[in-house]
This record gives structure tokens, sequence and C-alpha cells, in this order.
């Protein structure tokens, strides 16, 4: 049984690569290059990098989608197994609902197979972003299409919430407003973990940082010691960071 102090996810030395099309030929390249990190509960990450740099790769890793070359990720101190999937939830920034579906239909669906699932909480949010579960999900707007993959990934109630741009197709004033909601659903035993471009949005809710270049960890640092140390936003420092790219 994992310890107290092990109650977080753990990302150890994680390398990954692919082959890529260059020219005629395909090319191995390195998406992950001995890449370690902690996800604490109870803090909401951001993990920030220009396109291309290994933030999706290392996301799907975390939800066990794909398998490092090396390395390993541990759940509450146990490697990644057929458990872990109740506690680690994945939101990807593409669709992820059946064809034709409606919304009721897709809740049924994540209740069969997720044993944490909530329908009250999925219904709240529901009524909250204005949507009706009787909505194909086909039909909707991708700003709609994106609240009803974000409340699918909340009403799982996992202990890790990984979401990869999460607001994208989300309005201004409405992702404004499911941005202030985040701490309202996140409870103490929860930890999110956010990529996004719009990184002045989430600034006042983001308590670490972590930036990866070229597949490398560049820095892991607490937001708040950022603001006091350095004076700087996560924006600015990300600027900084990224000045030459």
């Amino acid at each position: 049984m994992a310890e107290e102090e092990d109650k977080m996810l753990e990302v150890k030395n994680v390398s990954r690569s692919f082959r890529k099309l260059s020219g005629i030929k395909y090319k191995k390249f390195k998406a992950l290059d001995d890449v370690s990190f902690n996800i604490e509960k109870g803090k909401v990450t951001t993990l920030l990098g220009i396109n291309g740099v290994g933030k999706t790769t290392v996301m799907k890793i975390m939800a066990g989608l794909i398998k490092p070359d090396s390395g390993e990720v541990l759940v509450d101190g146990e490697k990644f197994n057929q458990n872990s999937y109740n506690k680690v939830a994945f939101v990807p920034d593409i669709n992820i609902h059946f064809a034709n579906t409606k919304i009721s239909e897709m809740f049924e669906f994540m209740e069969v197979f997720y044993k944490n699932w909530d329908s009250e909480m999925a219904e709240e949010m529901l009524k909250i972003f204005g949507l009706n579960e009787e909505d194909i999900i086909d039909n909707l707007s991708k700003g709609n299409i994106a609240r009803v993959k974000l409340i699918i990934g909340f009403a799982q109630k996992p202990e890790y919430l990984l979401l990869d741009e999460p607001f994208s197709g989300i309005d201004f004033f409405k992702r404004e407003e499911f941005i202030s909601l985040i701490p309202e659903y996140m409870n103490e035993d929860q930890a999110i973990v956010i990529t996004t471009h719009e990184i002045s949005d989430i600034e006042n809710i983001v308590d670490d940082v972590i930036f990866i270049d070229e597949g490398k960890l560049v820095m892991n640092i607490n937001a708040e010691e950022l603001r006091e140390r350095e004076n700087l936003s996560i924006l600015e420092k990300m600027r900084e960071v990224y000045q030459n790219e």
C-alpha cells in the first residue's frame, strides 16, 4: 500500500521517441528526453511550452495512453495499472464523443465505465453552461463541445485531471466563468494539470508551473515564488524562457 508521502503523480526519467517522415525517409526524433517532475494533490499545475515541445506526449503518458521508451509514471506510489484509470482522467484537445450521440447518452456511457462518475455534478455543470442533455453533441458549436468535454472530465471525479488545451473554442466570458469554477469543483485530494495558450486567464489559479522545451524539462517552479522572487507573471516568465524560439 502506498505511503501518505507517495500520494502524488510522479513522472520519473521519462523518454519517448517517434518516427517522422522527413523527405522520403522516416527519421526518429525524441519527443521527451529524461523528463521528471511530480504532480501534487491540492494544486493546479500548468504545463507550458511552445507547440511541438512534448506537452501532449507527456500528458498522454501520464494518462496511460502511450508507453514511454524508458522511465515510468507512478500514481500514488504504484506503477500505472488498470486501477489507475479511475484515478487519472485525460481530456484531450480533440473530440471524444461518439457520432450522433446525445449528451445524456454520453453521460450514461461514462457512468458504466467509471466507478466515480458523479451524475449530480454533470447535471449541475450542464445547467451552468446552459446545455440540454438531449442535445446531440455533433450539432453543438465548437465551444459547447469543449464544455461537454470539461464536464466529462470533472464528473469522473478523478484524483488527477489532465486538461489539454481545455478552453479552445470557448469565448472569453464563458472561459472566465469556467476558470472561476475550477477551485469550487476541485478538492484538496485532487490535482489538476492544464496545458493552455490562454496563460493570462489561468494566472490566478495556478500553483506550480512546468516549462518544457524540445522534449526537456526547462524549469519547475511555484507560481507564488515566481511572483515574489522574480516579480514576474507566468506569461512574462514564459516569454523570457522562450524568447529565442
